[in-house]
């Protein structure tokens, strides 16, 4: 009698993610490519016939096990192969809902309307590809995408217009619901209503991120989850931000590991972004840069040209066509910005710099700086205002992912802007913060002379001259954007921009029309940040906008009223109101 030839055994899991030969080990050993990467070999029963549409949750015994498809550390590989939860993961009993395959689904189409979507370190981890294959079922992720998945559900939550997510109430269709966004009261409703939910989620988040130790271990998916869950508090930071560290930490040890064709190479211009949008984060909430010059190098590429030879080589390229020297100068932009942020930090609002007497000299640097950045901006936008003239007017669908001229030079302009204003504005309210202190408790200077003081004087109103024309190009940069978007810039800042357009404009003599719309830019933003977040319940941010609506109606009528087409009129807006009833 001939002896049976054994079946071969089943591929690992790992192996068939891979898509790469297996060879089975007997006795539960694992085989050799498993061995060598020191990783759990787990073997997943097959099921055969067509997979049923609502199938039962598994067991945490056979749940499936993907091996992670970036450079995981073997001892984050070797912890987090374990799936703590049962398959129904969340439910109602913490005012978290029921993260069916549809919500779930529909809150990563939200994710794709906010910035954060285009960091590459989201699109290294293929999380929207492996949570597409699985029919967006949390609990068949492997424990690190699972945690990622879940940063991005409470971050999209921010945005989302599900009526799991809002409750009862008006709520918009789609974000292309132009007649709800207009709606004032049902839009700031939208902020209050989702704040529980919200809460709820990024509450799940945390614990699944601390449970995995997603700040301890170094992957792909753990510097993803840093990252949304640092963005997911930038409105309410402590003392510190420690997944800001944690984020920046493991980009930091996993940069050197890239190869050519990688997350870091086709994506210069796109990191040295992040990185100034990061160093913006830190001076706008006066805490300190996490990372380093030779980091922006490691990202962004090699040494990029000085401000005074950038701005020279933008002046000899005025009468050059072509989008070449536009896109050319958008690294150096933002790692020239990047660089002043870490300075100011440094010389100016840094907790040692504020341990000793302002320096006059660090100002004088400063505002030279900033002034040559301006002229660098000024120049950019002047090669963007053509294309953006003679393109159709953004759509609220294509802002993130257009490839369009029009929505590629709308959003790049709007971050030159944010760039600027962002280390902009920071000294002026330094310099205003001293002053108060110095008022206070005595001079902040030992050289308490008539004359140093009126140096200081004008010092400040040199600051204030440039947080003014920062506002005046963010409300620029505003208008770029599509009327429904999610906000770039923090709350904070924005809320402090608005404040400060608004005592110019009731300071000055003589508003123009140009002050006005740009009221109107400012209250139309923090507006649509009340779709977000719960922010007009305090009564100091209610008070803000209906101060500003009052004054842009005021000054409105009275324009249309004594002068139609300029400024003459603007005169009178500063007598008692009744004067215009």
């Amino acid at each position: 009698m001939h002896g049976t030839k054994l079946k071969k055994a089943p591929a690992c899991d790992a192996c068939k993610a891979r898509r790469v030969l297996c060879h089975p080990q007997p006795n539960g050993a694992p085989c050799p490519r498993c061995a060598e990467k020191n990783i759990r070999c787990v073997t997943s029963q097959a099921l055969r016939g067509r997979p049923r549409k609502n199938p039962m949750p598994p067991s945490t015994d056979s749940i499936v096990l993907l091996e992670g498809t970036q450079n995981l550390l073997p001892e984050a590989a070797a912890s987090s192969s374990i799936i703590p939860h049962a398959p129904k993961l969340y439910n109602s009993m913490n005012g978290c809902p029921d993260l069916t395959p549809d919500l779930v689904a529909h809150f990563f189409q939200c994710f794709e309307r906010l910035p954060h979507f285009l960091n590459p370190i989201i699109t290294v981890t293929s999380i929207r590809t492996t949570i597409r294959a699985i029919s967006y079922q949390l609990y068949l992720l492997p424990p690190e995408s699972r945690v990622l998945a879940l940063c991005i559900i409470a971050l999209s939550s921010l945005v989302s217009f599900h009526e799991v997510v809002l409750g009862d109430g008006p709520r918009p269709e789609s974000f292309a619901d132009e007649a709800f966004f207009s709606s004032r009261p049902d839009v700031l409703g939208c902020g209050v209503r989702r704040s529980g939910v919200h809460h709820a989620l990024h509450k799940e988040a945390l614990k699944a991120a601390w449970e995995i130790g997603v700040i301890l271990q170094v992957s792909n998916e753990n510097v993803a989850s840093c990252f949304l869950l640092d963005a997911l508090e930038q409105n309410s930071w402590g003392m510190s931000r420690p997944w800001a560290s944690a984020y920046i930490s493991h980009l930091r040890a996993l940069a050197p590991m890239a190869g050519p064709s990688t997350v870091i190479s086709p994506n210069r211009n796109i990191w040295a972004g992040f990185l100034m949008s990061e160093a913006l984060s830190a001076t706008g909430s006066r805490k300190p840069v996490l990372f380093t010059r030779d980091d922006q190098l490691l990202l962004a590429g090699s040494e990029p040209p000085s401000p005074e030879a950038l701005l020279a080589s933008l002046e000899m390229a005025t009468r050059k066509s072509g989008t070449a020297p536009f896109f050319q100068s958008l690294g150096p932009y933002f790692f020239q910005i990047t660089c002043l942020a870490r300075q100011l930090w440094e010389t100016i609002t840094g907790d040692r710099a504020r341990l000793n007497p302002i320096s006059e000299a660090a100002i004088i640097q400063f505002l030279a700086s900033l002034s040559l950045m301006h002229g660098i901006l000024s120049r950019l936008l002047d090669r963007c205002d053509p294309i953006i003239i003679f393109t159709p007017a953004p759509t609220n669908h294509n802002y993130f992912l257009g490839e369009d001229d029009g929505a590629r030079y709308r959003r790049t302009a709007a971050g030159l802007i944010i760039g600027f204003t962002g280390v902009a504005f920071p000294l002026h309210l330094e310099l205003k913060h001293r002053e108060r202190v110095a008022s206070a408790t005595g001079s902040d200077s030992p050289d308490n002379t008539p004359h140093a003081q009126e140096r200081m004087r004008l010092l400040r109103n040199q600051a204030r001259e440039m947080a003014a024309l920062g506002a005046r190009e963010l409300a620029r940069g505003l208008r770029y954007l599509p009327s429904i978007h999610y906000p770039l810039i923090t709350w904070s800042a924005l809320r402090d921009y608005a404040q400060f357009a608004l005592d110019q404009a009731e300071a000055a003599p003589i508003v123009s029309h140009d002050q006005i719309r740009d009221l109107k830019t400012f209250a139309a933003e923090l507006q649509l940040c009340g779709y977000s977040l719960d922010l007009f319940s305090a009564p100091q941010n209610a008070s803000l906008v209906d101060r500003m609506v009052i004054y842009i109606d005021n000054a409105t009528r009275v324009q249309q009223l004594f002068d139609p087409n300029g400024v003459v009129a603007d005169i009178f807006f500063h007598l008692d109101d009744t004067f215009t009833t």
